[in-house]
C-alpha cells in the first residue's frame, strides 16, 4: 500500500517524488571523486614518459634533425611507457577507489531500492568520459609545452598528435568502465586492483610479444590509439576511426556488466 504524507494541503507521495537528474547525478560523481593523488600522479609519471621521449631526441638528435623529424622523435617513446603502465594502473586505481567506496556505504543497495541505479550509471558514466579527457589532455599538455619551450619544435606539425587524443581519451574511457564492471563484482579494492593488475601486465606481455593480438585488447587499446608502435601511421583517419570503434565496443561491454552487477546489489 502506498503511504502518503500530509502536511496541510500539501501531499507527497514517494511514488511522485522528484528524481535526481542526469545533471546532477554527474555533478554528485565529480564532488565525491575528487581524488587529488590521481591528478598529481598523472602529471608525475607522464613527466617520466615524456623525460624518456626527450633523452632519446637529445641522444639520436643530429640524425633527427637530417632527417627532419622533430615530433615524432619525442612521442613514441614519450607515451610508451604511461600506455603500457602508468596510465592503466593509475585509472583502474581511480575508479576501484570510488567504486570501493560505494559498497562500504552500502550505496548500490539503496539506488536500487529507490530505483535510481540507472540515473546513478549514466552520471558515473559521463564522469568517466570527463576524467578519460582530462588523462590524455594532461599528457598531451605537458607534450606540447617540452616540445615548444625546450625543442622549438613547429606547433602548426602538432595535428595528427592532437587528433590522437580521440581514440587515446576513448581507450582511458575503456578501461575506467571495465574497472567499474570489475569493481561492481569484486567489490574491495585490494580484489579489483589485484584482477586490474594482472589484466595490465598480460596487456604488457602481449604488446612485446604479440603486437598484433594486442591491437583489440582494452588494457593495450591506449598504446595502440597513439600509434606508439606504428609511427608510420599517426596521422591515418581509418586507423583512428578503427580505434576509436574498438574503444566504443569495450565500453558498452563493460557498460552492460557494469550495470548488472549494480542491479544486483539487494
Amino acid at each position: 500500500m502506498n503511504r502518503q504524507y500530509s502536511t496541510n494541503t500539501i501531499t507527497i507521495s514517494p511514488m511522485n517524488r522528484p528524481r535526481p537528474s542526469i545533471t546532477a547525478a554527474f555533478r554528485w560523481e565529480i564532488r565525491k571523486a575528487g581524488n587529488t593523488w590521481y591528478w598529481l600522479a598523472t602529471v608525475l609519471f607522464d613527466a617520466i614518459g615524456i623525460f624518456n621521449g626527450w633523452d632519446q631526441y637529445q641522444s639520436y638528435r643530429p640524425d633527427f634533425q637530417a632527417q627532419g623529424v622533430t615530433w615524432a622523435a619525442v612521442w613514441g617513446q614519450a607515451i610508451l611507457l604511461p600506455s603500457m603502465v602508468f596510465i592503466p594502473v593509475l585509472v583502474a586505481a581511480f575508479a576501484a577507489q570510488v567504486e570501493a567506496n560505494e559498497h562500504k556505504g552500502r550505496n548500490w543497495q539503496r539506488l536500487n531500492a529507490s530505483g535510481m541505479v540507472g540515473t546513478a550509471i549514466v552520471g558515473k558514466m559521463l564522469h568517466g568520459l570527463l576524467a578519460s579527457l582530462l588523462t590524455v589532455a594532461i599528457f598531451e599538455s605537458e607534450f606540447i609545452l617540452v616540445g615548444v619551450l625546450v625543442g622549438g619544435f613547429d606547433p602548426a606539425e602538432l595535428g595528427p598528435y592532437l587528433m590522437r587524443g580521440v581514440p587515446m581519451t576513448l581507450a582511458v574511457w575503456a578501461i575506467m568502465t571495465l574497472t567499474q564492471a570489475i569493481a561492481a563484482r569484486a567489490e574491495s579494492f585490494a580484489s579489483t586492483m589485484s584482477i586490474m593488475f594482472l589484466l595490465t601486465l598480460a596487456g604488457c606481455v602481449l604488446s612485446v610479444a604479440a603486437p598484433a593480438l594486442a591491437l583489440p585488447y582494452p588494457l593495450a587499446l591506449i598504446t595502440t590509439a597513439s600509434a606508439a608502435r606504428d609511427m608510420g601511421n599517426i596521422a591515418s583517419t581509418a586507423s583512428m576511426a578503427a580505434l576509436c570503434m574498438t574503444a566504443i565496443l569495450w565500453v558498452l561491454i563493460s557498460l552492460l556488466i557494469f550495470r548488472h552487477e549494480a542491479r544486483r546489489a539487494v
